[in-house]
């Protein structure tokens, strides 16, 4: 593992390099340096913006060890998967299982069609390189077909309704609540528990209540989900139920 970094500044929007998996991004919000593991594979260094190209040294070499466990969980966790395409896809949110089949579009227009059990993905290319990019596509529109009404009925139980809902893929979050008070949910979603997923909109809804995590926020969330620190726990930790056809570029 390369030991040396480089700061490259972009336009004062620096990136830091060590390997293909460790980026550094800027962040007006952030308070303090930390560490996350962006879905799929890549290792992300978040830093407040001003903070000292030493200062950056000096943290990254102190969770050099949490970096290296980091980067052994991705490849144990990705390794050889990475051009795989799914033949069977289970959405356990909405409780759906679809048995997947590719084929070149006779039409020479890349679509996907739900026949019975069956996902029918056709792609331009023989060798169903774009094939990824249709079951994207097939996977945002169950989700705004299903996530967006589920949205609004909790949040007519909640008491509180949102500006607007939208339902997005989205690779470092699984919803947000902005001042505004629009609600952004992340398709991928789709492939987790239902009481998962209940939570996470419950949680979102009740920032329209308070944008932080106070603790009249958490009460608000207990109101309505008394299990939260169970879920909150399984959300934190459900990227790896994300399929790798989804969440790679």
């Amino acid at each position: 593992m390369p030991q040396q970094l480089r700061l490259l500044d972009d336009q004062r929007q620096p990136t830091l390099v060590a390997s293909a998996e460790l980026v550094m991004r800027e962040s007006r919000r952030a308070r303090r340096l930390f560490l996350q593991l962006v879905p799929p594979h890549t290792l992300e260094l978040v830093v407040p913006v001003g903070t000292r190209p030493r200062e950056v040294q000096a943290f990254v070499e102190e969770h050099r060890d949490w970096i290296d466990r980091a980067r052994q969980h991705v490849r144990t966790r990705y390794l050889g998967d990475r051009e795989l395409l799914p033949s069977r896809i289970r959405l356990r949110a909405i409780d759906l299982e679809v048995h997947v089949r590719y084929r070149k579009s006779a039409t020479g227009r890349a679509r996907s069609r739900v026949v019975g059990n069956e996902l029918h993905v056709e792609t331009v290319h023989a060798d169903h390189r774009d094939a990824r990019a249709v079951l994207r596509a097939w996977l945002l529109d169950e989700a705004r077909a299903h996530l967006k009404p589920w949205v609004w009925r909790e949040a007519e139980a909640i008491g509180r309704l949102p500006k607007a809902v939208q339902v997005r893929l989205q690779r470092t979050r699984w919803g947000s609540c902005s001042g505004h008070g629009n609600i952004s949910i992340n398709a991928s979603a789709l492939f987790l528990e239902r009481p998962v997923v209940r939570y996470l909109l419950i949680h979102e809804l009740c920032h329209l209540f308070s944008l932080n995590h106070s603790r009249r926020f958490w009460r608000m969330v207990g109101r309505f989900e008394p299990d939260y620190r169970a879920l909150d726990a399984k959300l934190a930790n459900a990227w790896t139920e994300v399929p790798l056809w989804i969440s790679a570029a």
